[in-house]
């Protein structure tokens, strides 16, 4: 019975997307994007990402990301930093795909683990609304969003805060 009807829910699914032919070109998208967070904790977090987008269906994608985190914050009355590089993924819904307008507006989740031995290890959950024009050609995002660091590092406690980014989509 939970077969029949988990088939049942998918084939409801897919007959209210509107398929229409795309090349694996038209499916991808690359986006370049600068980001800061409120300070929590002492910590302002500034982000540089990069993400590769594939269309699964016309109204989700999934995609990769590659983020270098800089985090400043005070040690002892003395300003500092640490650096790290984060590699993850995530999943986009296009929420005003079907609008005639050239906005567009997607809702993105997405979650980040950091490589090698950076000086804080963490693992990122981010969930985020992205506003961008529609366009063959570059565009601009921006991007609101809440983010969980979950720390691994002794001396650094886990810790959210809005963010806000800014970038190009091609």
């Amino acid at each position: 019975m939970k077969r029949l009807t988990f088939t049942a829910l998918l084939l409801l699914a897919f007959s209210t997307v509107s398929m229409h032919a795309q090349s694996f070109v038209e499916q991808m998208h690359f986006e370049a994007s600068t980001a800061t967070g409120m300070r929590n904790n002492g910590i302002t977090p500034i982000d540089f990402s990069f993400k590769y987008h594939v269309d699964l269906i016309p109204a989700l994608y999934i995609f990769i990301a590659i983020e270098d985190n800089l985090s400043l914050y005070k040690n002892n009355e003395i300003k500092t930093y640490v650096n790290g590089t984060s590699l993850g993924g995530g999943l986009g819904a296009k929420l005003l795909n079907r609008t005639k307008s050239s906005h567009a507006l997607d809702l993105r989740v997405k979650a980040l683990e950091t490589l090698g031995k950076p000086d804080w290890k963490r693992t990122t959950y981010d969930a985020s609304l992205a506003w961008y024009i529609k366009s063959a050609k570059f565009s601009p995002v921006v991007e609101l969003g809440y983010r969980f660091l979950d720390s691994h590092t002794h001396g650094f406690d886990n810790y959210g805060n809005a963010y806000i980014s800014f970038g190009l989509r091609y």
